[in-house]
């Protein structure tokens, strides 16, 4: 269906291109796979994981965990005691059958705002979506023929459940968002929320609970993150910004019960029958094997994963994401110096 639409999406397994993906597709990939298979538990939680009965027997790998770690003691035992409560309430939604709902309040969330509370620098806001619309102009369409109206076309529309967005509560970001509103340029996300298409987006999570499909995931966050594309590509435009398609590439998710997954979703100008669109990639298993939160271990792999999106999202890096795409882009489009790109800590 997505194939076949206009603009097309087009989403491919990593294995088995017919061409090598753009090399920004691999870096990303590299980039947010740093640290996940070693050094990342803190050594001082090895003999607090390994005496708490609560979590019962887990299987750590001693490479699993990083020497060099720095927090303190009570930092320490502050981080073990939310990872502990993310992995039982997993293995309550599995075990109990549990809804989306839960699965979202009680493991997605509290995972996700952990890596932001940890790592985020007050940047990032875990946003929910899930009531919200994409605008129309920003989604693919099917010929829709009623006998009235030959030409009748359909949008192809999803809901997704959570983004990350960049946070009005940050002061640059608070600052960069009132220049954009004065230079009348402020709608700079996708949907038709009056607050959330004022804010900048990031990648998309779409949450399913264990006997969700894995399928219908990846199709509404397929569509949602081809429309934040989308979005993103004109306000380049609007900035008069030359950036390689390939370079506004992020990635997205899908997480059925236990397991996360992850997708890299960019534009491309060939990519039906010459046809521009965008094409998703994933998801990708061959980088990160079976990131889960069935165990103490994989909850803390995610994190390190997440830690990864959230650096990607901010880096200030020429040929970066925020420093070499987004962050130009709305720093051109408040009509501020291009010195003002970075977002200080």
């Amino acid at each position: 269906m997505l194939k076949s639409a206009s603009p097309p999406v087009l989403i491919e397994s990593l294995n088995g291109l017919r061409e090598p993906p753009p090399s920004h597709i691999e870096y990303l990939g590299d980039y947010l796979a740093t640290g996940v298979d070693f050094h990342f538990i803190p050594l001082g939680l090895r003999d607090v994981i390994k005496n708490d009965s609560d979590v019962g027997h887990q299987i750590i790998k001693s490479a699993d965990f990083d020497a060099v770690d720095s927090c303190s003691a009570e930092e320490l035992s502050a981080v073990w005691e939310k990872v502990k409560t993310i992995f039982l309430n997993a293995r309550d939604c599995k075990d109990g059958g549990r809804d989306e709902n839960a699965w979202c309040d009680d493991v997605f969330r509290p995972l996700l705002n952990l890596a932001i509370q940890l790592y985020g620098m007050d940047r990032w806001w875990l946003q929910s979506v899930q009531s919200q619309s994409i605008d129309p102009r920003y989604l693919s369409t099917v010929a829709a023929r009623s006998l009235t109206d030959s030409a009748r076309r359909k949008a192809i529309d999803r809901k997704t459940d959570y983004v990350l967005s960049y946070s009005h509560r940050h002061p640059v970001t608070s600052a960069l968002y009132k220049e954009l509103g004065e230079a009348n340029a402020g709608e700079v996300g996708h949907t038709t929320d009056a607050f959330t298409k004022r804010t900048a987006l990031f990648s998309g999570f779409e949450i399913k609970p264990a006997s969700g499909d894995q399928t219908e995931a990846e199709l509404q966050i397929s569509i949602w993150s081809a429309a934040s594309i989308r979005k993103k590509q004109e306000l380049a435009s609007l900035a008069q910004l030359p950036i390689e398609p390939a370079a506004m590439v992020e990635p997205m998710f899908t997480i059925v019960g236990h397991e996360h997954h992850v997708y890299y979703c960019y534009p491309n100008n060939h990519l039906v029958q010459g046809r521009s669109g965008v094409h998703v990639l994933g998801p990708d298993l061959d980088r990160f094997e079976r990131l889960s939160t069935d165990s103490v271990r994989g909850v803390f792999r995610l994190l390190r994963m997440y830690r990864n999106v959230l650096a990607y999202g901010i880096d200030e890096g020429e040929d970066n994401y925020w420093g070499g795409f987004f962050g130009k882009t709305l720093t051109r489009l408040a009509g501020l110096p291009q010195e003002r790109v970075g977002l200080p800590d």
